[in-house]
């Protein structure tokens, strides 16, 4: 496949694409200055775009004047069906916590910064500190505590492996039909507990 540099003015987003993708592109603007623009955006003849919305939208907020484009001919019903597969299959793999956690803790030396790579903070505080089983009494604690900022906490809650997927696909449903929007997921997860015991967020 030939690689080619198109003018960003030139590029049109599919007008009809059902991915709401606005919270990354902050993430990926990061990784693109950190890494380079190492993934061109795949468009149909006309440049209309099957895959890299969120690149594009990137590459504008970092004033790119020219991004690599790779051009496929394919039938309009192919490319919107390309273009949802693509967004979808790539929910579908997770991740190995315990591999990534040892990889995310050695960048830092290497001069990488972690927070380039898409984790929000809570995250990345998830998935770098040992996990501990939840203890009541320290949790009123740290409530307690004037010293601190208590806005937030985070909460520990475990489920089996298996169950993972399911559950983050349950919250996300829960929070679509609620109308309950946040980009962290951590406190997204927290609104939707809060909807469940039907407490309103301060």
């Amino acid at each position: 496949m030939e690689i080619k540099l198109v003018e960003v003015a030139k590029l049109k987003p599919w007008e009809k694409n059902p991915r709401i993708n606005d919270q990354a592109v902050d993430a990926v603007a990061r990784s693109i200055q950190q890494f380079g623009f190492n993934v061109p955006i795949l468009c149909d003849d006309d440049l209309k775009i099957i895959a890299g919305h969120v690149r594009l939208k990137a590459a504008k907020k970092l004033g790119l004047e020219v991004v690599p484009v790779i051009q496929l001919s394919i039938a309009a019903a192919q490319r919107d069906a390309f273009s949802i597969a693509d967004n979808k299959t790539a929910e579908i793999a997770d991740w190995d916590y315990d591999v990534l956690a040892d990889l995310l803790k050695a960048m830092p030396d290497e001069g990488i910064d972690v927070l380039s790579l898409g984790f929000s903070g809570t995250e990345l505080d998830a998935i770098l500190k040992p996990a501990v089983d939840f203890d009541c009494d320290a949790f009123q604690g740290d409530l307690e505590e004037s010293n601190r900022d208590a806005s937030h906490v985070f909460l520990p809650v475990k489920v089996p492996i298996e169950l993972k997927k399911r559950t983050s696909d349950a919250i996300h449903e829960y929070a679509r039909k609620h109308m309950i929007v946040q980009s962290d997921k951590a406190q997204l997860a927290g609104l939707v507990v809060m909807s469940v015991l039907g407490v309103s967020p301060c």
